[in-house]
């Protein structure tokens, strides 16, 4: 569908351009009612503004949006970490913002850094395909996609290779097998969906008198209760596998709190390889994806799409390896 224009959404209003243009610039010299209006359809056609029109083509704010799922969740505050560093580096700032894996909220975010006119934006979105994606694209302001890969050969992005990461998770169990082995996933995401497609591939389940996939949302500490209701962990040998790191510590927590030996009874495999997994109460065995290292080449990538540096979308991929503890 073609895009609408300022007289478009005038038309379907009724008002006049220089309406449409004072609610998007001086929202506070038009009247509440007639801004409902005006709004309204903007949001149908998900307008935003022409901004070569308005002049500001070429001007800077040196400032980068970036659209994260968590600001709580330590995997995304390492992210952001390796992000600022590169920016600071290049006389940047940040606009950090949090969908709180809410799609409506991340395609307001993303209106929102497109009429503030960021310079770019670094988004690790809810959805591959999703609205959000689609925005920037039709904005044509430069973006890079963060934790997730993109089967689309315009879009920039940065990831783990997070099916050769669930390979290697794997191979790990594989070598250490228990009498029972429970995979513990949370959000639907692309990430997850890959790491479970490398390890369902490798793993030997035939070395297993018991296998079975938790999908949950639950604290990692609230969910031992469940585990050793269900699952019997504190008597049947088990290995679990959890796919990201800040459950696997809230599990390693409340075992260690309920005198659950770690790992003879229970061992604990992770994802990530968040900074405090080395300094739990039984450090984290886990799967290494170098976050910080990841926000620091999604900026990297970015900027050199700002200043045309490259021309062409760049993909890359961090190559995962493990990270052996105490907890498995």
């Amino acid at each position: 569908m073609k895009p609408k224009t300022i007289e478009d959404i005038a038309k379907e209003a009724g008002v006049s351009s220089a309406t449409v243009s004072r609610v998007i610039s001086h929202p506070e010299l038009v009247k509440p009612k007639t801004q409902q209006k005006v709004r309204a359809v903007m949001d149908k056609y998900s307008y935003m503004p022409n901004l070569l029109a308005q002049g500001l083509a070429g001007t800077s704010t040196k400032t980068i949006g970036v659209v994260i799922d968590e600001l709580s969740n330590f995997f995304f505050i390492e992210i952001a970490e390796g992000i600022d560093r590169v920016l600071s580096a290049n006389q940047y700032s940040m606009l950090l913002c949090s969908s709180r894996w809410v799609e409506e909220q991340e395609i307001r975010l993303v209106k929102s850094l497109i009429s503030s006119r960021v310079d770019g934006v670094l988004i690790a979105p809810i959805k591959e395909h999703g609205k959000a994606i689609q925005l920037l694209k039709e904005a044509e302001i430069p973006f890079v996609v963060v934790n997730s890969a993109s089967s689309e050969p315009d879009i920039s992005y940065v990831c783990c290779d997070n099916q050769e990461g669930g390979r290697i998770a794997a191979r790990y169990i594989n070598d250490h097998p228990r009498e029972q082995l429970i995979v513990i996933t949370g959000f639907e995401h692309q990430s997850i969906e890959h790491r479970m497609q490398g390890f369902s591939e490798t793993l030997s389940e035939k070395k297993y008198t018991r296998y079975s996939l938790i999908e949950t949302q639950e604290d990692g500490y609230q969910l031992v209760s469940r585990l050793i209701e269900t699952a019997h962990i504190d008597t049947i040998p088990t290995f679990l596998f959890v796919t990201n790191d800040n459950v696997a510590i809230g599990i390693i927590n409340r075992l260690v709190e309920l005198g659950i030996e770690i790992p003879s009874q229970v061992a604990v495999l992770g994802y990530d390889n968040i900074r405090i997994s080395s300094i739990c109460r039984v450090p984290l065995t886990t799967i290494c994806q170098s976050i910080i290292e990841t926000g620091e080449l999604a900026a990297r990538t970015l900027l050199g799409l700002i200043r045309k540096e490259q021309t062409e979308a760049q993909q890359h991929h961090i190559c995962p390896k493990l990270v052996q503890r105490q907890s498995g």
